[in-house]
């Protein structure tokens, strides 16, 4: 009888392939020739399949939170502002009516909270940056925050409705805003009689010697004189094109030039600049293209540089992008974990940090109550200029 020699391929206890000589008689092979060669073939073709491939795919780049500094609030912030002493940043928190002392010395933490009343929609400093003013948009009222004790130190109540803005002006007075009425009125802390005067409502700053205020409507921006309860227009702006929502309004410390970040809630194609105006005459300085409408804006201490907190993402994240405040161009991005929001956005004193509002998605599509306001707050590191 002859025999031809065969192998035959077996996978050890670890998987191994083994090589095994087998002597078979031929007339076997015969019979089952065709099936062998065949079985043979096809795992050979398996075998070099599973070796030949290779996975080349890069895997996707996502940025965790472990990768931001943020403190996690959870709450809407509707406006913030910085201690021009302390490192301490006050924020509105107007879902659960309160004012939010964040330590930012070190690790960010909430220092202390103090509840103000229905809504705090607005602050800013009073009696030479010593007190904070509380403007409430769900009740008749103002409250000033002794910044010494953090404690609530006054109440004013006021006519106005659905208050959206203040401003402290010369000599204890304060402009306040509102959603209900075309007029701004003007409260005296002093004697806590409040006057109708004519400016109209808007976005209000005052100037740097708090004897005129700008203020930003729909249309264009004016500017008032102040004296004794009065005002009289000194400039207007050119007119903006559209009918515009203004998302915030600040000013250099230098008093020197006030921006403007608008957006048009019909046509997201416009107000995709941040406008700068010279606060003497009202004339335009320059526009910052940022792409999208800005929702904040921070400037640096010396003015030379211009932070803006677009609405829209990009490819690769929501940026705040930094601009040059000479040339108006580009300059640095600054990566933050989520959509931002208006008047959400500081520069630190020592031009150090910015501190941003972001919407961070983790808890959006839970069912806690008003998960869809879950802000929190991050801090960046700037670049040197």
């Amino acid at each position: 009888m002859s025999f031809i020699p065969s192998f035959k391929i077996r996978l050890d206890d670890h998987l191994k392939a083994e090589s095994i000589m087998i002597l078979t008689p031929l007339k076997d092979i015969q019979k089952t020739g065709l099936f062998l060669l065949f079985g043979f073939i096809v795992f050979t073709l398996g075998m070099s399949a599973c070796s030949l491939f290779s996975d080349d795919d890069e895997p996707q780049i996502f940025y965790e939170f472990k990768d931001f500094d943020i403190l996690n609030l959870g709450k809407n912030i509707t406006d913030m502002r910085m201690d021009p002493q302390q490192p301490y940043l006050y924020l509105a928190d107007y879902g659960n009516n309160t004012v939010l002392r964040i330590d930012v010395s070190g690790v960010m933490r909430i220092d202390k909270k103090i509840i103000v009343g229905s809504h705090p929609i607005a602050l800013d400093f009073a009696f030479e940056k010593t007190k904070l003013l509380v403007a409430l948009s769900g009740e008749s009222s103002i409250k000033l925050i002794d910044l010494a004790t953090f404690i609530v130190e006054d109440a004013f109540p006021v006519s106005l409705n659905e208050i959206n803005d203040l401003a402290c002006v010369l000599n204890g007075q304060v402009l306040i805003s509102s959603l209900d009425e075309p007029t701004i009125s003007s409260l005296n802390l002093a004697d806590k009689i409040e006057t109708v005067i004519g400016i109209r409502s808007g976005e209000m700053i005052a100037s740097a010697d708090q004897q005129s205020v700008l203020v930003a409507s729909p249309t264009l921006v004016r500017k008032y004189a102040l004296n004794n309860g009065s005002a009289t227009q000194q400039a207007r702006s050119t007119t903006f094109g559209f009918e515009a929502q203004i998302n915030h309004f600040v000013v250099s410390d230098d008093g020197a030039t006030a921006f403007l970040c608008l957006a048009d809630p019909m046509d997201h194609s416009r107000g995709k600049n941040v406008w700068a105006f010279n606060t003497a005459d009202l004339t335009l300085k320059g526009k910052f293209e940022a792409k999208s409408a800005g929702m904040g804006v921070a400037v640096s201490p010396d003015g030379k540089r211009v932070f803006v907190a677009p609405t829209d993402a990009d490819g690769a994240g929501v940026f705040v992008i930094e601009f040059d405040g000479e040339t108006k161009l580009e300059k640095n991005y600054y990566l933050v974990a989520g959509n931002l929001k208006a008047r959400g956005i500081v520069i630190d004193n020592s031009d150090q940090y910015l501190y941003v509002i972001v919407n961070t998605p983790g808890d959006n599509d839970s069912f806690e109550p008003y998960n869809n306001n879950s802000y929190d707050l991050q801090r960046i590191a700037i670049d040197e200029p």
